[in-house]
């Protein structure tokens, strides 16, 4: 397809779509316009009507009304019909005079009831009686002593006369619009072919020299034209250049993604201390949105400007320093260098906070293992050595003996905990996922429960559905409610109560265990599922435990899927809870 036959098309498509429009938009208007002068007419007419009524009333002769109708009607060259005011036709110009009484009552139609509530009315519709589209106007009555509508109708196809008109107007505009289309074309085309070769012999010389990159990327290389041609042409040019680019292209992808993926902040600045890159990394260590563009002085870290001038002034600089983040410190390690090449500060983030964190935990673990053991151990010691120095009194030995097996027996409870804490951190511990059904399982628990809390005088109410499921272990389900209403005995006084309450919520269920006792503060609620951990209240008042149970609980909730918390009661005690999943995820 040549240039000629292309401009031929796009001319012509435009001009149609622009005269499809118009036509649209002319036909709309002249309708309103010509309906409105009609009803404009129509309302004319009604009005003399009610004139010559005025000076000549109807009367009640219906034979002397009728030839009155059909002379209005024939003045008028319209439809004439005088309605009375409960509907009924008295006289219509296009019905005989016997079949008046025939006709339906006109109460309802849309134009009396206009007329009714505005004084007139018009309406558009299909007419039954005379079995085509018509135009009604409606006048009430304004002369004394009468109420009845006059009303004027003439038909549709009044119309037709102004649409042939217009036909016949948009027909020539075609016609001329074709014609200057097609001479638009050629002149178009032929000018545009001649260009194009001109073109084509400039490009074909360039080709030899140089090119420009947004040239190519709006070559349509795939047209079979002139201006095909001429993109094949161009194209030739950077047949050579391709691998290269693609090639500096590639590396450059490479390093952007390693800087990203490393794991550590990079930030390079120019050697007047303008941020010209940094990486994501980078932004989510010093918690700042954008640093682009920023100079070093702008920037809210002193630290940074003092890595700055440091690397400036030696050649490279480290430190460690925090940032306080609402409450949260961050330790941070960095890293400036200034390179020789380019005179641009490199400055290198590590985020240590992690290590720390975890260091910490170690010592905290090591320090509160050491505390834990030393007690049973210095007991077990003491009482071994007094019984080697020899006891003559069998009750003192018994006391001695019994001593160093409950702590035995504590530091068996202490080891076996940390063994299973230390399985199901790593993934060892192997769990049978099922569906339970979780008020038969606290029914079971409290069953074993129940000689100590008969011993404590205390009572356990439940509140749960009968069909309540969760999908998880049945032995790791049961040691996690087991180690929550051990913990809720242990610290409640005599007779107190303890509920445990199930709900569902969405596709998790919900276990709460509320007991009586001193409850826990808001400090000690955030550290209360950590090792080792037990309340000061706890430990002055000398409750054994080994501080493990309610992180095996936390840890078993977060291996079956779920999540474990504590908050204060209102009244008195504290309320542990979990969640489990109703089904399989």
């Amino acid at each position: 397809m040549n240039i000629t036959t292309r401009i031929f098309l796009i001319v012509l498509s435009a001009l149609s779509i622009g005269l499809i429009f118009s036509f649209i938009v002319a036909e709309r208007d002249l309708t309103e316009r010509i309906e409105a002068q009609i009803l404009n007419e129509l309302e004319k007419q009604g009005n003399l009507i009610l004139v010559e009524l005025r000076s000549n009333p109807l009367g009640a002769d219906l034979d002397n009304i009728k030839k009155r109708v059909d002379a209005f009607s024939q003045a008028s060259n319209s439809r004439i019909t005088f309605i009375q005011a409960d509907g009924l036709v008295t006289a219509d110009s296009d019905i005989p005079y016997d079949e008046i009484a025939l006709l339906d009552n006109h109460g309802n139609r849309p134009e009396i009831i206009s007329a009714k509530e505005n004084g007139i009315g018009w309406s558009k519709r299909f007419s039954a009686t005379l079995e085509q589209e018509m135009i009604y106007l409606a006048i009430k009555s304004t002369i004394e002593d009468s109420n009845f509508y006059t009303r004027i109708a003439v038909p549709i196809n009044y119309f037709e006369t102004y649409y042939e008109s217009l036909n016949n107007s948009i027909i020539l505009i075609v016609v001329v619009s074709l014609i200057v289309a097609i001479l638009a074309s050629i002149l178009a085309g032929n000018y545009t072919r001649e260009s194009l070769h001109d073109l084509d012999r400039i490009i074909k010389a360039f080709t030899k020299r140089n090119y420009r990159k947004k040239d190519i990327k709006k070559l349509p290389v795939s047209r079979r034209d002139e201006i095909g041609s001429m993109a094949r042409s161009v194209s030739a040019i950077s047949t050579s250049l391709k691998q290269q680019i693609s090639l500096l292209a590639k590396q450059r992808d490479q390093f952007g993604n390693l800087l990203d993926d490393i794991g550590q902040g990079v930030v390079v600045f120019t050697p007047k201390g303008r941020v010209s890159y940094a990486n994501d990394e980078a932004h989510n260590i010093l918690s700042i949105d954008n640093l682009l563009g920023v100079r070093v002085d702008s920037i809210d870290n002193k630290p940074i400007q003092l890595l700055y001038d440091q690397s400036n002034k030696k050649g490279k600089y480290a430190m460690e320093f925090e940032i306080d983040l609402e409450g949260d410190t961050k330790w941070i390690l960095a890293q400036m260098s200034k390179s020789k090449s380019t005179g641009e500060n490199i400055l290198v983030l590590h985020d240590e906070t992690q290590l720390r964190h975890l260091d910490s935990m170690r010592r905290d673990f090591i320090s509160n293992l050491s505390h834990e053991l030393r007690t049973p151990v210095s007991v077990i010691k003491a009482n071994s050595e007094t019984l080697l120095l020899g006891v003559e009194s069998k009750k003192d030995v018994k006391n001695f003996s019994s001593a160093i097996l409950h702590n035995a027996d504590r530091l068996t409870e202490m080891v076996n905990g940390l063994i299973d804490l230390s399985r199901i951190e790593y993934g060892d511990l192997k769990f049978n996922h099922e569906i339970l059904n979780i008020n038969d399982e606290i029914k079971l628990l409290i069953e074993r429960f129940k000689p100590v809390l008969d011993k404590r005088h205390m009572e356990v109410k439940l509140k749960c559905e009968e069909s309540l499921q969760v999908y998880a272990d049945k032995s790791a389900l049961e040691r996690i409610l087991s180690n929550l209403l051990d913990n809720a005995v242990k610290y409640s006084p005599e007779n107190s109560k303890i509920t445990i309450v199930g709900s569902q919520h969405k596709n998790q269920v919900k276990i709460s265990l509320s007991d009586e006792g001193l409850g826990i503060s808001s400090e000690d609620q955030k550290l209360v599922f950590s090792r080792f951990y037990r309340t000061a209240k706890a430990r002055a008042d000398s409750k054994e435990g080994s501080g493990l149970g309610l992180a095996i609980t936390k840890h078993l909730v977060n291996q079956l899927n779920g999540e474990v918390g504590v908050m204060q009661n209102k009244s008195r005690g504290s309320t542990f809870w979990f969640t489990l999943p109703k089904k399989r995820k």
